[in-house]
């Protein structure tokens, strides 16, 4: 819990920065202020496709974005999943509405959707990044209501539960074109770990990605894929400061599954009962 407090208190301190900058008035550009460049640098979007593992079973899908301007402050970026696993269907639905300066951060509001077989996720929230030379601190927050209609090791998500989901990362550039994040997410009371590294090829605009998570309760996840960017021929890093944000339902899709399977190890069968004689089977 102090974990999740420590993560909403540093969005508020992010967001109240930004917005006390806007109202001062200072020559130096905020956040929300006007910028020397517009938060989307024209329409863009991506596209990519994994496959690896979610606790112990196989899993694999598609997902894909698509960014737009709206004026030099303001973006939009419209996300979409689908994604096979657990003997189930998953698709999500996403959008951000979001201001940012491309030489310093951004903030705006989250939400995402997803739905299958097993269980359904809706998260409301905010998010926000800040740009270093060679780094992203980002944190996202946000309402989620969650109902598994499967037997989970999780308590509380067999019904329509609510909770706050959270994620906190810090992303580093060692070069322009390969990216290394450390990431907590905090979902359905549960703390989780994740590491993901993704380097864009010289061939314009392909990249390929790791992925890999552990959390309470035996969560663990590998996931790999590629992913194709279109619109313009930039860095990796710039592309993540000049075009689109992270897919809403890619960043969560780990853990929401997590929610859907059971993670205790399978018990043994007992022992079959002896036979001394005296009965059929003898």
């Amino acid at each position: 819990m102090m974990k999740l407090l420590l993560t909403l208190s540093l969005f508020a301190t992010l967001a109240a920065t930004s917005v006390s900058e806007l109202h001062a008035g200072e020559p130096v550009p905020g956040i929300v202020a006007a910028a020397a460049e517009p938060a989307v640098s024209a329409i863009n979007g991506k596209l990519d496709a994994n496959y690896g593992a979610i606790n112990r079973a196989s899993t694999r899908g598609l997902a894909g974005s698509l960014s737009v301007p709206l004026g030099q402050r303001f973006g939009a970026q419209f996300d979409g999943l689908y994604q096979h696993g657990f003997s189930t269907n998953i698709f999500g639905v996403g959008s951000h509405f979001f201001a940012r300066d491309p030489g310093k951060g951004l903030i705006g509001l989250v939400f995402s959707g997803m739905t299958s077989q097993k269980f359904t996720d809706v998260i409301v929230g905010a998010e926000g990044e800040y740009y270093f030379k060679q780094a992203t601190l980002g944190a996202v927050a946000g309402y989620d209501n969650y109902d598994s209609h499967v037997p989970t090791t999780f308590p509380g998500l067999a019904t329509h539960e609510s909770f706050v989901a959270a994620r906190l990362y810090a992303a580093v550039y060692p070069v322009d074109d390969l990216m290394v994040r450390l990431e907590y997410q905090n979902r359905f009371n549960h703390s989780f770990c994740m590491a993901h590294v993704e380097w864009q090829t010289p061939m314009k605009g392909v990249a390929i990605y790791a992925d890999g998570g552990v959390g309470e309760n035996g969560y663990a996840h590998l996931l790999g894929g590629l992913r194709i960017y279109f619109g313009g021929d930039k860095s990796l890093k710039d592309r993540h400061r000049q075009d689109d944000p992270d897919n809403v339902n890619s960043t969560f899709i780990g853990t929401n599954s997590a929610g859907s399977t059971n993670t205790a190890p399978a018990q043994e069968a007992p022992p079959a009962e002896e036979c001394h004689g005296g009965c059929e089977c003898c």
